[in-house]
Formats: structure tokens, sequence, C-alpha cells
């Protein structure tokens, strides 16, 4: 089913029924749309309350599909988005908690960021809020974060980003004092390039760090639309079972 047509379905709802996807097949970015009306952004974003979460950009296959028989070994992103979500794992053992904000919940927001930081596969996980976002951003802004210190564009982060920045950092071997001087371009050339699960984990750093600074420049761009729909889709990604 394209997004255009999924969406005309849920545009059909009532505006006040809240509605959350998670998606993990090939290209599943692509359903970031589902935000507007119609599924095309240039009728504006949609009334209703909605939002998603997406194992991989627009642009890429998911590993959604596995050949393993052992569920044990399964590293998608619905494994780990609902493990996150849920305290265990599809197998009924438990994980570490993705409460990382501390409040005594496990948000979608947050789960989404469990499945960041535990899936040892290839995906760019995405959600509504950060494809909405990094569309906010021109060349030079991307440039201009690349270049900053990771840490000082961490203070700027929610807990869940901040988590997602450092585990995948230490995942990737980054010792404490490296990480506070280095700017994103410099660490991604001190990657080992044989490595394609290091690879991705870089660039989920690298897009976690545009996400946070993309929601910095919408705060502060004083346009009243953009913050009214980055409040929308927070309250929604917010939201927990």
């Amino acid at each position: 089913m394209p997004v255009r047509q999924f969406t005309t379905q849920l545009d059909a709802m009532p505006t006040e029924k809240p509605f959350v996807a998670v998606m993990v097949q090939c290209y599943s970015g692509s359903f970031a749309n589902l935000i507007y009306q119609g599924g095309n952004p240039k009728r504006g974003i949609a009334m209703h309350d909605r939002c998603g979460f997406f194992a991989t950009v627009k642009s890429l296959p998911s590993v959604c599909c596995t050949p393993e028989v052992n569920e044990a070994d399964y590293q998608d992103y619905s494994s780990r988005f609902f493990a996150g979500l849920s305290g265990v794992n599809r197998v009924g053992k438990k994980v570490s908690s993705a409460d990382y904000d501390e409040d005594g919940r496990i948000s979608f927001r947050e789960a989404h960021a469990f499945a960041k930081i535990d899936e040892q596969a290839q995906d760019l996980p995405v959600s509504t809020l950060e494809v909405w976002l990094q569309e906010r951003l021109n060349e030079g802004d991307r440039k201009t974060i690349l270049s900053m210190p990771i840490a000082e564009i961490i203070k700027q982060g929610r807990p869940e980003q901040v988590m997602v920045v450092r585990s995948l950092s230490r995942s990737l071997g980054y010792d404490r004092q490296k990480f506070d001087r280095a700017n994103r371009s410099a660490v991604k050339q001190n990657l080992s390039l044989n490595s394609s699960l290091k690879q991705t984990y870089s660039e989920r750093i690298t897009m976690e760090l545009l996400n946070i600074m993309a929601e910095k420049k919408v705060k502060q761009s004083g346009k009243a639309n953009w913050i009214a729909i980055l409040e929308k889709l927070l309250n929604c990604e917010g939201r927990s079972l």
C-alpha cells in the first residue's frame, strides 16, 4: 500500500483518536509522511494525533526479514523496540531499562532509543519527528553541527538522545577524553572502515546529533507553526502503553 493511500485511510479516522505506527519493512522511513494530510507534505500537517517509528530511512532496505530460526538470535528493530517498551525480549528474558528520563514509565520514544542502542544490525531507525526535524536543516546547518564537539551538542539533548550517543560511542570504543574534545568529522575518520556495523553505529550517532541541534533550531526560530508541530510530535511520540 503506498504512503498516500495508507494516510488517506488514516485521515478518515476521528481526529482525536491517537495513532502510533511501528513499521519495519524496507524503505519504511517513507511512511514518516503519515503526519501530513493524505501523506502529502504540500497539504500540511494533519489535524490528527498520529506519529510513527520506522526501522530505517526511506532510501534503504531493512534487515527485518531474517533467515534465523532461533528467535533468541533476532537482531531486528521491532524485536528491540518492543523489548525496550515491555522490559523483556521476545524469548521472555529481562532487558535493561529504557526509562532514560527516570519518570517511571517507558515512552515510545524511549523504546525507539533503546532499539537504536541495542539493535546489532545495519538499520538506521527514524521517527516522524526525526525526519521532520532533519528537513528543517540546510547544508550549512549540517556542516556547522558536525564540526561541533560531541559533548557540547549533547548538553542540548533529551535523556534518551544522550543515552543513544553515549552508548553507541562506547560501543565504538571512544574514550571519554576523546569523546569530549572530538568533533563528528574527526571521530568518523577514526572508524575502522572494514566494519559495517561500526559504520552503522557512527551514522546513528551522526543522525542523533543532527536531531538534537535541529530541535534547538526549531525552538529558537520564533516560528509558531514549527514550534506547534514540534510539540505535537513530541507529545505523540512521548506516549506509553
